[in-house]
C-alpha cells in the first residue's frame, strides 16, 4: 500500500509541475487533475498486482527507476493503464506479480492475420501471450535505459522508417512480401524501427 502511495503522488506531483511550469494556475490545476487520477490508478496496480518485488534488490531498483529516471514512461503507461480499465480492461494478477510491469488480460488490437499483438507502453502490458512475453518486458528494460529519451526515440525512428524506408534493403522479402498498404506497416515499418529490431533479435519470437 505504502509503495502505491508513493507512486501514485510522485505521478500526481510530476503532472502538477510540467501544468505549472507550462500554464501557470490553470496548468497546475490540469496537471494535478491528470495525474492524480492516472496516478491514482497506478497506485492502486502497484498495491493490489505487486509488481514490483521489494523483498529483492531489483525490485527496489525497478521501483526506483520508475518514478525518477523513467518517470515520463511511468506516466504515461499509468495513463494507458487508466484508459484500458475505463475501456473495461482488466490486470492480469498473475503474470504481474514481480514482474516489474502492469499486465493487462486483453490486448488493445485485433489479431491480425492470425497473429496477436501485444502492447506496452511505459510500464505498462496490455494482453497475455507468454510466447511473446520477454519481448514485452524488453520494451520495459528499454524504457528504463532510455528514460525520457525512450519515447521521442521511438517516434522519430517511426516517423523515418515510414517516409524514408532505408529497411527494404536488407528486409525480408520472401518470408514477409510487402504487396499491400497494410504490409508496408506490419511488416515492414513496425518490425524495422530500433526498438522492435531489438527485442525480435534478443528475445523472440522468430521474425
Amino acid at each position: 500500500m505504502v509503495a502505491g502511495t508513493i507512486a501514485a503522488v510522485v505521478l500526481a506531483g510530476a503532472t502538477g509541475f510540467v501544468g505549472y511550469a507550462l500554464g501557470a494556475a490553470v496548468g497546475l490545476v490540469v496537471g494535478l487533475v491528470v495525474g492524480g487520477v492516472a496516478g491514482a490508478v497506478f497506485g492502486w496496480a502497484v498495491a493490489t498486482a505487486r509488481p514490483y518485488d521489494f523483498s529483492a534488490g531489483i525490485g527496489i531498483f525497478r521501483y526506483v527507476v520508475d518514478l525518477t529516471w523513467s518517470l515520463p514512461n511511468t506516466l504515461i503507461g499509468a495513463v494507458y493503464l487508466t484508459g484500458n480499465l475505463i475501456g473495461g480492461n482488466r490486470v492480469e494478477r498473475h503474470y504481474s506479480l514481480h514482474s516489474g510491469c502492469v499486465q493487462l488480460t486483453r490486448g488493445v488490437f485485433p489479431r491480425i492475420n492470425g497473429v496477436s499483438y501485444l502492447t506496452t507502453i511505459g510500464t505498462v502490458i496490455a494482453g497475455v501471450a507468454p510466447a511473446v512475453h520477454a519481448h514485452e518486458h524488453g520494451h520495459v528494460l528499454q524504457a528504463r535505459i532510455f528514460g525520457p529519451f525512450y519515447v521521442p526515440l521511438v517516434l522519430v525512428n517511426y516517423a523515418l522508417a515510414t517516409v524514408i524506408p532505408f529497411w527494404w534493403l536488407y528486409h525480408d522479402h520472401s518470408r514477409y512480401p510487402i504487396r499491400k498498404f497494410g504490409a508496408y506497416f506490419m511488416d515492414g515499418v513496425y518490425p524495422h524501427v530500433w526498438n522492435e529490431a531489438w527485442c525480435y533479435r534478443v528475445y523472440g519470437p522468430p521474425r
